[in-house]
């Protein structure tokens, strides 16, 4: 790809202005969105809204049209129909714009007049780049910069992190930027392509790769139109140390028909997808929750030395579940050493517990903040330990500061990768975990499953 594309790419994500062609005085209507989520969220560049029935709105000036405008804009947003949409790009390319973001539907999705209408729009835009038609739009989390009209963008704490997304469905995007929120999980960059009828995939692939602060990039595929490309742009992640997780549909008949009828996209042979992935080291998430789960695990960077998991647990229950988990994904969970059982028993002395077990069973040492901490302390140093995984139980959820305070602690002065399984329903034990780097599961298929990602670093 063109350095000039890159360039281009980067205006979209950091613009220093933003027109928003079409927009509205209503924030509960679509074409009231994107402005008033750009002053929510703090963006710090100029905002130039044209509608030729309002002078004024949120208190920033309306112009009357795009001639209208103070200057050539470094994005812009076109909020109208197909037929005002057509003229606004012209327009604006005409200006000097290099880059807009068509949020309309109506195009290629919707069959062969559609896709008359999607090659009418990429004429009138000319040398301008378009993101969409049939997009949500996107948004840099780390600078606050949100160019969609996401539902999700309601909430009120986003959390900026290393974890990049590329989704070819702006629903998805919603979806995926809400679950984060709730979970803690900090996104970097994230990005709907919609129908592709220019930028696509690989070209915010690609600017992703260079992006320094996105170290994970999670993908939410229906079908590429340039698997050659995508395949070496994989092999160029790979290379600079940027990990990439796919969850592609279409698995199904139904979910092939589905994807096609959404973006226009053709989904293809899905067993091609599968030897593409593996070919080139990206992950394949088979469950969505796991999309973000597996990334949050891969922003750690911390690669298990070998396949020994050591599990603390408050609940013998929930420590089978993540015991068998970790059998399944190729992990072994050894009986603790005589050194390290001998650590623990300091600790447990007053009860007389002897550690010979794995998962090693906390219930009866009765559970404090420092017998948990010096606990998760001895398996980071025990030799015969890769990766250790605290648990909490239920105890937990009214008393957070139990497990996840020792947890927070531990991480920050250990090279093993170290995982949470949370088995009450314990949102906010979730969310602050998450928050603090420590990948953090509801559910034990989870922590199996980003076992197996480590294993790709």
């Amino acid at each position: 790809m063109p350095n000039a594309t890159i360039a281009t790419i980067e205006k979209l994500f950091r613009p220093r202005s933003v027109a928003i062609i079409g927009a509205s005085a209503d924030p509960g209507k679509t074409a009231g969105r994107p402005l008033q989520f750009l002053s929510k969220h703090g963006f710090r560049g100029e905002i130039w809204p044209v509608n030729p029935r309002s002078s004024e709105i949120n208190g920033l000036r309306c112009y009357n049209s795009i001639d209208d405008l103070p200057g050539v804009p470094d994005a812009a947003m076109i909020l109208l129909g197909p037929a005002g949409t057509e003229d606004a790009a012209r327009n604006l390319s005409s200006l000097g714009t290099k880059v807009a973001i068509v949020l309309a539907g109506g195009y290629g999705e919707t069959g062969p007049n559609g896709v008359k209408r999607q090659a009418a729009l990429s004429e009138a835009a000319g040398q301008m780049r378009i993101l969409g038609p049939n997009t949500i739009g996107l948004l840099n989390l780390q600078d606050r910069i949100t160019l969609s009209a996401s539902g999700a963008l309601d909430t009120e704490h986003l959390t900026s992190g290393k974890i990049g997304v590329i989704s070819q469905s702006g629903g998805i995007l919603g979806s995926l930027l809400s679950r984060a929120a709730a979970k803690g999980i900090g996104l970097s960059h994230l990005a709907a392509t919609g129908n592709e009828g220019d930028l696509e995939v690989c070209d915010i692939l690609e600017w992703m790769i260079e992006e320094k602060e996105t170290t994970v990039i999670t993908l939410y595929l229906e079908g590429l139109r340039d698997t050659k490309r995508f395949g070496k742009l994989a092999k160029v992640a790979k290379r600079a140390g940027k990990h990439l997780v796919a969850y592609k549909v279409g698995k199904s008949e139904a979910g092939a028909l589905a994807s096609a009828s959404h973006t226009g996209a053709m989904a293809g042979d899905d067993r091609l997808y599968d030897a593409l992935f593996a070919q080139t080291g990206i992950v394949r998430a088979d469950r969505f929750d796991d999309l973000l789960d597996i990334a949050m695990a891969l922003s750690m960077g911390k690669k298990p030395k070998g396949r020994r998991v050591g599990i603390l647990t408050s609940t013998g229950g929930a420590g089978g579940l993540v015991a068998d988990r970790c059998g399944l994904a190729g992990y072994t969970t050894p009986a603790p050493s005589r050194n390290t059982a001998a650590q623990l028993a300091k600790l447990f002395s007053h009860v007389g517990f002897t550690a010979d077990r794995n998962p090693i069973d906390l219930t009866l040492a009765g559970l404090t903040p420092e017998i948990v901490g010096g606990s998760i302390t001895a398996l980071l140093e025990a030799k015969e330990y890769d990766v250790v995984i605290p648990i909490v139980g239920s105890s937990g959820v009214g008393r957070p500061e139990l497990v996840a305070d020792p947890v927070i602690e531990a991480v920050k002065n250990t090279s093993k990768p170290l995982l949470v399984y949370c088995s009450p329903d314990a949102p906010a034990i979730l969310h602050r975990l998450n928050s603090a780097g420590v990948p953090t599961y509801a559910a034990p298929e989870s922590c199996g499953d980003a076992l197996q990602a480590l294993l790709t670093l």
